[in-house]
């Protein structure tokens, strides 16, 4: 009986090495040509469709069969960023110049957008020479909206600095007028 069992277990480890050399050689009865002849499908993404196309070949023929699937959207590898509405944000604006009223002007712009403004003030200086916008937490996305929203870009967005120009008073964004908006 035991001469059985070992026998089995040899069948069993040929067996075993056998599939294993297969899987190592890559299966050496197929030949390079027959490899060429074998189905292959490709999905290639461009934008938001995709396209999904199947392929079969033989040294003198071959046929393609392509399908298109319906618009998918990739999921990007950023983290989603909800970005709050003017009328969930508070804002102070500051004169960071000599003319008088820029911070009130720039104040009421927003105000006009739906924006709940602060009391507008003077910034600690008065010679600043472009607008810029200053966000307090995760509220980047927010400033960089209301930077467009006054002719700015994202370059014009930073995080408020300690101290800040001007006093918060509760307001998540700042904006300090520069002489290039105070006209």
């Amino acid at each position: 009986m035991q001469q059985r069992g070992e026998k089995g277990l040899w069948v069993l480890a040929i067996g075993i090495s056998a599939v294993a050399g297969f899987a190592i050689a890559g299966f050496p009865g197929i030949r390079s040509q027959d490899v060429d002849s074998l189905p292959t499908t490709t999905v290639a993404r461009s934008g938001a469709s995709a396209t999904s196309s199947t392929s079969t070949s033989t040294p003198s023929t071959s046929t393609t069969s392509t399908t298109s699937t319906p618009e998918t959207t990739i999921p990007a590898a950023a983290p989603i960023v909800i970005v709050k509405s003017p009328q969930e944000l508070t804002v102070r604006v500051g004169n960071g110049t000599r003319t008088s009223g820029a911070a009130a002007k720039v104040s009421e712009q927003l105000a006009a957008q739906g924006y709940t403004t602060r009391t507008p003030t003077d910034a600690k200086v008065n010679d600043v020479a472009a607008t810029t916008v200053y966000y307090r937490g995760p509220h980047q996305a927010e400033a960089e909206v209301l930077a467009n929203a006054i002719g700015l870009s994202a370059m014009d967005v930073l995080p408020i600095t300690d101290p800040s120009p001007i006093e918060p008073d509760g307001a998540e964004l700042i904006v300090i007028v520069g002489t290039n908006q105070a006209g």
